[in-house]
């Protein structure tokens, strides 16, 4: 923006400022606010801005993603390290440019891996000493000796995602025990269910666990949890081994399988701390075990947040969701219009809620969810078929922030500005279709 003079008879309004003038300290603040495409093209204005692009706060809590590295040349690491990267994504590689990766960038402390297929990648981390989360999406290639026992060097680590892995035996999966820093475990198998006793050693030997996903395939002789504080060691590990805890304090849980049954009772227990619980199961799964989960249910006194996706019906547990909710996610699943009322009643604290490609209940229900969730600061009716009418019943909601109706190709143009005009802006609309899988691989990336 030029600055400019102003007529004498406007000398009491302020001149306007060129963008250079302000503060530094202010434009590095802007410019953090920028996703790293924006940030790029604002480095490639001028000097001032390079160098300001260029500050580690500027990057603090940015994921690079690098594909295919073997075309990066030296300046483009050395303005990494400048930048003092810590969190980067690794889509594809090969072992010499990892190498050169690991040798640019040793204060890693993030690090994902999309597939894991040499065990000298695994070996190559130890070089990043203070490592504290790693994200290992594809280990199938690999045997879980191979994965866990590089894993347990790293004695900082708080988050572990472990994906398509198999356990064959407990003795490699008690191993994760020695990690006493871990914060989050998430192990999504496949092929063969975990070792139901080593998990449970595992779990009650984290003192500092707080968020755990799992999933794997079972059959109708297993349980998916019976986390009960083990009797004793299922085999010979340490003779230094630290003392169990005497109870879960997880906060966060999220559990996807396609076994028969659900929760053992003994699981109970261990649900009293969990604040956000995510569920995932073919759609005709829940049929066997509704009264287990809805026992389940009942006993989280402190759940805000719960995240059901592709199971069969909302409305056979309905009455057990705790009025203490404030998020809910229902994806590919049906609730009736019965459900919805019931769920007005008891969760009278909902501020977001999520139907994506839910089914069951009909337009005049929707017309009514000013009345029936009048505190909803986000809503998303994604997939559902939305006429003009039903758009701007929503308008009347409020404290709505933000609504997502994507994929709702009925709405006309003249309907979504009315919208806007009727809400004054104030909500930001998304019309635009997205992927759907997506937003569940979000839910499990915890």
């Amino acid at each position: 923006m030029q600055e400019k003079s102003m007529p004498a008879s406007n000398t009491g309004i302020m001149r306007a400022t060129h963008l250079l003038q302000l503060p530094q300290e202010m434009l590095t603040e802007i410019i953090r606010y920028l996703p790293p495409a924006e940030k790029s093209k604002v480095r490639a204005t001028c000097s001032l801005f390079k160098d300001l692009v260029d500050q580690p706060v500027v990057w603090q809590k940015s994921t690079i993603v690098l594909r295919r590295i073997s075309a990066f040349n030296a300046e483009f690491w050395d303005v990494l390290r400048k930048r003092k990267i810590t969190s980067v994504e690794v889509k594809e590689i090969g072992l010499k440019q990892w190498q050169k990766l690991l040798r640019f960038m040793p204060g890693l402390l993030d690090v994902t891996v999309d597939s894991l297929w040499s065990k000298e990648i695994l070996q190559g981390l130890q070089l990043l000493t203070d490592l504290q989360k790693l994200h290992l999406k594809m280990c199938s290639r690999l045997s879980e000796r191979s994965v866990i026992r590089e894993i347990v060097h790293f004695q900082h680590l708080t988050h572990l995602l472990l994906c398509g892995i198999t356990f064959l035996s407990s003795s490699e999966l008690i191993r994760i025990a020695c990690l006493q820093n871990l914060h989050l475990l998430s192990l999504h198998t496949v092929q063969k269910a975990l070792p139901e006793k080593a998990l449970e050693y595992v779990l009650f030997h984290l003192p500092k666990l707080r968020e755990l996903s799992l999933s794997y395939i079972l059959n109708k002789e297993h349980f998916l949890l019976c986390l009960s504080l083990p009797d004793r060691l299922p085999i010979p590990y340490s003779s230094e081994e630290s003392p169990p805890v005497p109870k879960l304090q997880l906060h966060t849980l999220a559990l996807r399988q396609t076994g028969y049954n659900l929760l053992s009772e003994r699981f109970l227990d261990q649900l009293s701390t969990i604040h956000t619980l995510t569920v995932c199961y073919i759609k005709d799964f829940l049929l066997h075990s509704v009264d287990v989960f809805g026992q389940v249910l009942k006993n989280l006194p402190n759940l805000t947040e719960l995240n059901l996706l592709w199971i069969s019906n909302l409305d056979m547990f309905v009455d057990n969701i705790p009025s203490s909710l404030v998020k809910l996610s229902v994806i590919g699943t049906k609730l009736s219009n019965s459900a919805l009322s019931c769920l007005s009643d008891k969760s009278w604290k909902l501020r977001e809620m999520d139907l994506t490609l839910s089914y069951g209940f009909d337009e005049k229900t929707l017309k009514q969810f000013p009345h029936l969730f009048p505190l909803l600061t986000r809503l998303c009716l994604s997939g559902f078929v939305l006429t003009d009418n039903i758009l701007l019943s929503l308008a009347k909601m409020e404290s709505l922030r933000e609504l997502d109706v994507t994929g709702s190709t009925n709405l006309t143009k003249e309907a979504i500005q009315n919208f806007r005009i009727t809400t004054d802006c104030r909500v930001h609309l998304l019309v635009e279709w997205h992927s759907v899988s997506s937003k569940c691989d979000c839910l499990w990336s915890t």
